[in-house]
């Protein structure tokens, strides 16, 4: 049954039960906010004058100007005496008008795998691709180049471009050649190492591509999530570029993911050069760095989960680091909270308090705003969940499940995997109806795109595991009805695909 036949199936009802939640970490607090916001007003710092953004304090609000941040309760109202569940949910989103007055210089790392696998077109391209984020570069930004196998070589160590350095960066790049085996650690280490010294005041970007497994060096998810929290807390972002169907996606992925990164996933290499020049331009075009969410929980209200993003915790704060934005980026903040709802009346619920580094005015900047929910003593009363809420709540929930359809489609589980990714799709569909349904007008487009997003990534997943023929189960020698059961079926080129497109669509649904 096809994916679209499934989803129309699913308005008769059926909804999702389920939430995933990642992992996370605890540090100590960091500087204090900025930003202040008072008798209801938010108000944003950093220029000569503090300026009004919105006086109303309760379910909803918006903030900012580099960056804006909405942010957003899951219910308006909550029922007296209840569960008093609920979400927090940020939506930071970076200026698209205008660019940069004085642009932040971009300190790039590129760090190419030339392991025996990338033989032939495949390193080809990666050098073509690894030329093209450099044209992007401009006068005055800063390259080095690390080309590892089990060992880290640097190809072209840190260099400011100009008219005269150009050329020779690009005909040290032009120069990598095929080694061994694949140590991933060894060359972002080495590349972590050449970032370094580039000045507060840089943006600091890794480009990071591979299509083998780690078989050198740190093997391990929660390794290389560690080095990735390094390259992080030093203010790097890590993009990750997976070719072909042999890399390690779980790697790749947590790399990305703790570092505030992006991971793409690019099955032909003949679509590198692309790649490299979309990441370069988004470094280009940055407005903001090093931002940071801090949601302050309000007496009495308690944390239940953090979703899909690291984050640590001091108290009642819970700070999200948030990384870079480029121009027109977006990047949300999901909690799910626990509410005293004892007693009829407005609660507060959080202080938001959003900082970053303006690229755009070149100084640091904050801005604020609170959330509060009402208290009812008629649960008629009580608001369902607002379905910008909801389809972000849905997000996290289809990553998950792409991540489990994934799980079993490695024991060659296909036929179980195609089950679980209709079983959302069904649910999905029936939830898209209802938010879609009670969104207001101006984001009713919002909602319909995210919905549909997830529909077409759960359908490109189903088709993927479609393929797999089941395995022949092995003659009983004994006759009769109970012969053993077919073995796993073998993957096809179809199925792995789709394992690592999963794998990049589950984390971008974080996003």
């Amino acid at each position: 049954m096809k994916v679209r036949s499934v989803a129309l199936l699913a308005a008769l009802g059926m909804t999702f039960t389920s939430l995933s939640v990642y992992s996370w970490t605890t540090r100590e607090p960091g500087d204090e906010p900025i930003g202040d916001a008072r008798d209801g007003v938010v108000t944003e710092l950093g220029g000569d004058d503090e300026k009004p953004v919105n006086s109303a304090v309760g379910a909803t609000f918006t903030a900012g100007s580099t960056l804006m941040v909405e942010g957003r309760l899951g219910h308006a109202r909550l029922a007296r005496d209840g569960r008093g569940e609920t979400f927090v949910m940020l939506e930071v989103r970076g200026t698209d008008q205008g660019t940069a007055s004085a642009r932040a210089p971009v300190n790039l790392s590129v760090v190419v795998d030339r392991s025996g696998s990338m033989r032939g077109a495949r390193l080809d391209n990666a050098i073509r691709g690894t030329l093209a984020a450099i044209a992007r570069l401009r006068d005055g930004d800063r390259v080095s180049v690390v080309a590892f196998d089990t060992r880290p070589t640097v190809v072209v160590p840190p260099t400011t471009i100009d008219s005269r350095s150009r050329g020779l960066v690009e005909d040290g790049v032009r120069g990598i050649r095929l080694g061994g085996d694949t140590c991933i650690s060894c060359g972002i280490e080495e590349g972590l190492g050449l970032l370094d010294g580039s000045g507060s005041d840089a943006v600091s970007r890794m480009i990071l591509l591979s299509d083998g497994d780690a078989n050198n060096g740190v093997r391990d998810v929660p390794g290389f999530r560690r080095i990735a929290q390094r390259a992080r807390d030093r203010g790097v972002s890590v993009t990750t570029i997976g070719v072909d169907v042999e890399y390690n996606e779980k790697i790749l992925s947590a790399i990305a993911q703790e570092s505030n990164g992006r991971h793409y996933f690019v099955a032909n290499e003949s679509g590198l050069a692309r790649v490299f020049e979309d990441e370069a331009n988004a470094t280009t075009s940055s407005v903001a760095a090093g931002a940071e969410a801090t949601v302050e929980l309000a007496p009495g209200v308690e944390l239940d989960r953090v979703f899909d993003r690291t984050f640590r915790r001091s108290g009642n704060k819970i700070i999200v680091p948030l990384g870079v934005f480029a121009a027109g980026e977006t990047k949300t903040v999901l909690l799910k909270v626990r509410v005293p709802a004892a007693q009829e009346g407005t609660l507060a619920v959080a202080d938001v308090d959003l900082q970053y580094r303006d690229l755009v005015v070149d100084r640091a900047s904050s801005c604020n705003g609170k959330l509060a929910t009402f208290i009812t003593s008629n649960a008629r009363d009580a608001s369902s969940l607002d379905p910008l809420v909801e389809g972000r709540v849905e997000r996290s929930e289809t990553a998950s499940i792409l991540k489990e359809a994934n799980d079993l489609a490695a024991g060659g589980r296909f036929a179980e995997a195609q089950q679980k990714v209709r079983a959302q799709t069904q649910s999905l569909a029936s939830a898209a109806t209802r938010a879609k349904t009670a969104a207001p007008a101006d984001r009713k487009g919002d909602v319909d795109r995210d919905f549909s997003r997830q529909l077409a990534v759960l359908e490109e997943a189903d088709q993927g595991f479609a393929s797999p023929p089941a395995a022949a189960a092995p003659a009983n020698p004994f006759g009769g009805s109970s012969a053993p059961q077919a073995s796993p079926a073998a993957p096809t080129r179809a199925s792995r695909e789709a394992v690592k497109a999963n794998e990049k669509n589950a984390l971008d649904m974080g996003f």
